[in-house]
């Protein structure tokens, strides 16, 4: 930051001086106007080479793009599952239930989610549903869990900006593990409670320790 305001500051300077050196020397008005110009227009340039935060977007933008290829190799591989009847209690790779596919596919990558998706829940950064990525988590209520507490958990794999949609993809009781498409008019996207972002996030490095 200091060096940033440091040559803001001196290529200012060095703009005025030099305005001055041309009027000295009885330039025309034109072309003393040019020369500060010019040196206003570096300013502008280095405030935009040495800013901080441009190195700190660029920084994150660099995160994001890991992030989000992280991702693609996530929802990858639990499309490899696609099929996989529902156990409960199981946690993979033969039969799953809905936390034991998300933990086994997070587990994969060297992530280490809870073991139940209430307490997956806790995890992560709170997402709104127009923030969806892909490998977000999306949880909702069940039959057995009871209106308004976590009871099922899925995985992001796919954003439609356009439509406000996504699809997720999940261990569900009767169809084993399946795409789905959210919102359907239907029964997940009334029992949908919330998404929590595990990926980039505090959770992600504690859980990869």
């Amino acid at each position: 930051m200091k060096l940033y305001i440091r040559t803001i500051i001196a290529t200012i300077m060095l703009a005025f001086t030099m305005a001055g050196v041309a009027n000295a020397n009885h330039t025309t008005k034109a072309a003393a106007n040019e020369v500060p110009e010019a040196f206003v227009e570096r300013a502008y340039e280095n405030a935009r080479n040495f800013s901080p935060f441009a190195a700190a977007a660029t920084a994150a933008e660099a995160a994001l793009s890991v992030h989000l290829d992280l991702a693609a190799k996530m929802t990858d591989y639990a499309a490899s599952f696609l099929g996989t009847r529902y156990r409960l209690g199981a946690s993979g790779p033969k039969a799953f239930d809905c936390s034991g596919f998300t933990s086994y596919v997070f587990r994969n990558f060297g992530i280490t989610l809870s073991r139940t998706s209430r307490q997956q829940y806790t995890q992560g950064e709170r997402v709104a549903t127009d923030e969806l990525q892909p490998g977000d988590l999306m949880f909702f209520s069940s039959r057995s869990s009871g209106k308004g507490n976590v009871g099922h958990v899925g995985i992001v794999v796919e954003v439609n900006n356009e439509t406000g949609s996504c699809t997720f993809i999940h261990a569900s009781t009767k169809r084993g593990v399946v795409y789905q498409k959210f919102p359907d008019g239907g029964y997940y996207q009334k029992h949908y409670i919330g998404a929590k972002r595990i990926l980039g996030t505090a959770d992600h490095e504690m859980a990869s320790l």
